[in-house]
């Protein structure tokens, strides 16, 4: 893979140390920061959920790239643009539609299966979809405009009950699971094939064989890369998490060369030990929900790396030191927070 990029002329070295992280090679956490070029007026990155579904496709390729040129990334940090216009938009491919009622803050998903007897369900993965649609336009756009400057990250693919929950409605698949668990594992298989059908064809749209992959956390890998979730596992119990959802995240690791889980709230951690049972799951990103933001987590932290999965991590200097002399799992992407372009260069050298 021969990839350049002319905002990341370093691209290769860090491509390099992404792949030496996820083989748990690196000792030390790797390190980006993303900030303004010195003596340049700085251009605001685009965002998806803000402009919402209405935007001019070549407005936001050009601003994306004055973005790109006009910021510098240092270490790890690649530049990538988000196509995605909400946390449910793998149920968009699915059948689902969008709403936006709070504009500027994306969109929530109008459930397509919550008038209907679950047996009556049955999903299909589809590329002819409005959703689908305006995110390939999108992408041809902007690899068109950019593709020497920035890579595209696809939709998170929120799978197995997530997905359910915007098909069909929290409190419809609270009920499916007591009435009808065998009519829900049907239908998980059926959203974890299109899963598989979705990431392949991701891979064909944004040329993985020839760009790589990043997720929107900025974490890049050379094959597919994705961050998994089941936020409504805050709803269910362990043992059903391992009958039902683990089965799934499983089937869904093994579409990935690289693998980040999405960890959402204190209800969520009952399940913690479960997933990291997941061979396949390299790092965990932990958030607390705005209830718990306060609340110190060091023990969660060392919890997760005593369990031998890596971490998505932020904060300034002086955070990262401290951090990087209690973890043992270097795998472990750190989020710098500096003022300036020679402190970020300094950390990203002192954790090479």
């Amino acid at each position: 893979m021969n990839l350049e990029l002319v905002t990341k002329p370093d691209f290769s070295r860090a491509a390099e140390e992404w792949q030496r992280f996820w083989r748990g090679e690196r000792r030390h956490p790797l390190v980006g920061a993303v900030l303004p070029k010195a003596g340049v007026e700085a251009v605001p990155k685009p965002n998806t959920y803000q402009l919402g579904p209405d935007l001019d496709p070549q407005a936001l390729a050009e601003q994306a790239v004055r973005w790109a040129e006009t910021h510098e990334f240092v270490g790890a940090a690649v530049p990538f643009l988000y196509l995605e216009f909400a946390a449910d938009q793998f149920a968009t491919f699915l059948g689902a539609d969008l709403k936006f009622p709070n504009p500027g803050e994306g969109g929530w998903p109008i459930h397509a299966y919550d008038k209907v007897p679950l047996s009556e369900v049955h999903i299909e993965f589809s590329t002819s979809g409005r959703w689908w649609r305006l995110i390939a336009e999108l992408a041809e756009v902007l690899m068109d405009q950019g593709s020497h400057h920035l890579l595209l990250a696809c939709p998170t693919m929120v799978a197995n009950l997530d997905a359910l929950v915007a098909l069909r409605g929290a409190q419809k698949v609270l009920w499916d699971l007591v009435d009808c668990p065998g009519e829900v594992q049907r239908v998980l298989e059926e959203i974890t094939a299109a899963h598989a059908q979705a990431v392949a064809a991701f891979g064909r749209l944004l040329d993985y064989d020839r760009r790589g992959c990043i997720n929107r956390h900025g974490m890049y890998c050379q094959g597919p890369l994705n961050v998994l979730q089941c936020d409504f596992s805050c709803m269910i119990g362990p043992t059903m998490f391992q009958e039902i959802v683990l089965p799934c995240l499983e089937a869904e690791t093994l579409l990935y060369d690289a693998v980040e889980y999405h960890l959402d709230g204190p209800d969520a951690l009952k399940h913690l030990e479960a997933l990291c049972s997941l061979e396949r799951l390299g790092v965990i990103q932990w958030v607390s929900g705005a209830a718990d933001e306060a609340r110190d987590w060091s023990d969660l932290y060392r919890r997760i790396d005593a369990l031998g999965k890596g971490q998505v991590r932020g904060g300034s200097r002086a955070q990262l030191d401290d951090w990087a002399g209690q973890l043992r799992d270097g795998r472990v992407y750190w989020v710098l927070s500096a003022d300036t372009l020679a402190t970020a260069y300094t950390a990203v050298e002192d954790y090479a």
